[in-house]
């Protein structure tokens, strides 16, 4: 009889452990399957993310190409043919021979002007601090800038990346004289082993960040740090906006 209970007991105690095991397994299997199921959610949340910043910038690029294209057309109709249409009616009506050699000469400029906007030239053997210099000289006419180099080492780039940095400071300045409703900027380049810093900072009103990004102009520069890999923030408030660009080349 003690024998028959003895046995009775170990097979209970087997079961018991049997079950225990059993929920415990089922358990830890469910687990697992709720841990990889949030997984896969919150990769495929990641993904939809992703594709919707991606719809974005590609929109961003072509409002910006067709921005550009429509710059240009204007830069050709009212500076370029402008002129050329005046010099034919002058033209037609007797002008002086000195009169016409002016006008052309100032059609060719304006020309090459418009030309070097789209394309400049010579960037492979322009140093990163002589086109920032370049940019600020020419942005003086509006702004009082100033500029702060500070170069530690000597660092080779490519002329793709010299010509989206000159845009990204282009886009900087004529975002600050359109809507900062100050002239106080200050621009400083720093090249050192660790990389490339661009700080541009102006005493003006500030703006929304959350509006701002909505704009064209930061979408442009945004897109243009995504192309060349890099990372930039800007902070803005009541004493004005700062925009830091590290480019790690």
């Amino acid at each position: 009889m003690e024998k028959w209970l003895e046995a009775k007991t170990i097979a209970t105690w087997i079961i018991i452990a049997f079950i225990v095991v059993v929920i415990l397994t089922v358990s830890i299997v469910k687990l697992i399957y709720l841990n990889i199921q949030r997984q896969v959610e919150n990769r495929l949340r990641e993904s939809k993310l992703q594709l919707a910043y991606q719809h974005r910038l590609i929109e961003t690029s072509i409002t910006v190409q067709e921005r550009e294209r429509e710059r240009i057309a204007a830069d050709l109709h009212d500076a370029l043919i402008g002129r050329l249409t005046t010099l034919r009616l002058n033209n037609q009506l007797t002008y002086k021979i000195d009169d016409i050699d002016s006008a052309l000469e100032e059609s060719i400029a304006e020309a090459r002007r418009i030309s070097h906007d789209l394309s400049p030239p010579m960037l492979e053997f322009i140093s990163l601090e002589e086109i920032v210099a370049d940019v600020v000289r020419e942005w003086r006419v509006h702004l009082n800038i100033v500029y702060d180099p500070s170069i530690l080492v000597a660092h080779e780039t490519t002329i793709e990346f010299k010509l989206q940095l000159k845009r990204i400071l282009q886009e900087l300045m004529t975002n600050i004289h359109k809507y900062a409703a100050t002239a106080l900027v200050q621009v400083r380049l720093r090249i050192s082993l660790k990389g490339i810093v661009l700080l541009v900072s102006d005493k003006g009103k500030g703006f929304n960040l959350e509006e701002g990004h909505k704009g064209l102009g930061l979408k442009n520069i945004e897109l243009r740090v995504l192309y060349l890999d890099a990372k930039f923030k800007i902070k803005s408030g009541k004493q004005g906006t700062t925009s830091v660009f590290v480019f790690n080349v």
